[in-house]
């Protein structure tokens, strides 16, 4: 009944450009995009080890760097997202690739919340781009901002879109 003797630390969303995919709570998954709450952003330093708990220290105000922690802290970010089949998850990365696939796409998010409070960014993911940083090679996730949806309020469903909004399959069923 309370689930105590789950160890699998969580719910999360992450991309591991290593192998170039995604996983939802530690199980890979086909992944075509997922519906972001830009208001649940928060930016900082962050010290994420495998097998260990994340660890941050947060920024004051997004995007506004505070100081480094001693340590082995990487700047990161932690954002809500909503996924067709899982409900509410929290994606967070430390990763420069990660954090790239996610600046690349914050700006049209940014610009188009003030026109849709209350909304998610409803993202399509249209695949990664291997790119050299340092003396290695990551992975940068690519995506597009396909629309802006309601949040949801309890448990997933199916939700079709108005038939006046032209769009794939793929498209339809990433974001209800």
């Amino acid at each position: 009944m309370l689930d105590l003797e789950n160890g699998s630390g969580g719910e999360y969303i992450r991309f591991k450009p290593s192998v170039n995919a995604w996983y939802v709570d530690g199980e890979e998954i086909d992944f075509k995009g997922f519906s972001v709450d830009p208001d649940s952003l928060r930016t900082g330093w962050g010290l994420i080890q495998e097998g260990e708990a994340p660890q941050w220290v947060w920024d004051k105000q997004v995007g506004v760097k505070g100081p480094r922690p001693e340590g082995e802290y990487k700047r990161g970010f932690s954002v809500m997202v909503y996924l067709k089949d899982y409900g509410w998850r929290e994606w967070s990365s430390n990763g420069s690739g990660v954090n790239k696939g996610l600046a690349a796409i914050w700006e049209s998010i940014h610009t188009g919340h003030s026109k849709n409070k209350g909304k998610l960014a409803g993202l399509k993911y249209t695949g990664s781009s291997a790119e050299s940083i340092g003396k290695g090679t990551t992975r940068i996730p690519k995506f597009e901002l396909a629309r802006w949806v309601d949040a949801p309020t309890s448990a997933p469903e199916p939700v079709s879109p108005p038939p006046s909004e032209a769009q794939d399959e793929d498209d339809e069923a990433l974001f209800s």
